[in-house]
């Protein structure tokens, strides 16, 4: 089996572009180059963030550094499949305009945002033992931000497979061949996702080789991705390999 190259260890080959910063020599490595040069070709806005979480990883004096690198992480493995397949299930959620316009509709129906009873509920009854009646168009209101809202999610596993199978229909075969990988890969990113928020905690409380191996982790399975390295069993295998080693 052909050995894959170590995103930690492998030095720039003598050919590569030279570094702007020496201290980049560190970790600049040659697939963190290909990655660099994949993103600035096909995802120019994902490749920033995937500069700046490697400058603050590398930087030893950045406060917050797990919580900046987990919200690169996230928005690279959100937004990766739309690049991929250049497409999205159900499109994005406008959910400001969508519920201001629902919450004018639930005005003009005659009903309030505050304590007020509706009309319809008689002296001595309360909400919860009375039926409260809408009018159909408020109805369909509804019912359509919801279905709005539904039909934009899409769940992370599905999310992963459209990512790993791309526009390739022969990949679709392979679905159950690909799902040990895309476990992987939520497992990685999702190590990183439950980080992404303010929770009371801060880097002294995360450990510092778990946070570097699931980095180092998320990008061989992202450069084994853009390589179009898994098309093979053989090649699922290696990634498998590398990232359990």
């Amino acid at each position: 089996m052909e050995d894959k190259p170590n995103l930690s260890n492998t030095r720039k080959t003598p050919d590569s572009p030279p570094s702007v910063n020496p201290a980049e020599e560190n970790y600049w490595t040659q697939p963190r180059l290909e990655l660099k040069a994949w993103f600035q070709r096909n995802a120019p806005s994902l490749g920033e963030l995937y500069e700046g979480a490697l400058q603050i990883i590398f930087s030893h004096e950045f406060p917050g550094k797990t919580r900046f690198v987990a919200h690169a992480v996230r928005e690279i493995r959100n937004r990766l499949p739309d690049v991929i397949t250049g497409s999205r299930i159900g499109g994005l959620f406008d959910w400001k305009n969508k519920l201001d316009q629902l919450a004018e509709e639930w005005k003009k129906c005659g009903f309030t945002l505050d304590e007020t009873i509706p009309h319809e509920i008689t002296e001595g009854q309360t909400i919860s033992d009375a039926e409260i009646s809408i009018e159909p168009r408020l109805y369909r209101k509804i019912k359509a931000v919801l279905k709005d809202h539904v039909e934009a999610r899409e769940r992370p596993i599905d999310s992963a497979i459209r990512l790993f199978e791309g526009n390739a229909p022969e990949k679709q075969n392979m679905r159950d061949t690909v799902r040990p990988v895309v476990t992987q890969w939520l497992n990685v990113t999702e190590w990183f996702v439950k980080k992404v928020h303010e929770s009371g905690s801060g880097d002294i409380d995360v450990d510092p080789d778990a946070f570097r191996s699931n980095f180092e982790n998320f990008e061989i399975t992202l450069g084994a991705l853009i390589r179009d390295f898994f098309k093979t069993v053989e090649g699922l295998d290696e990634i498998l390999e590398d990232t359990n080693s």
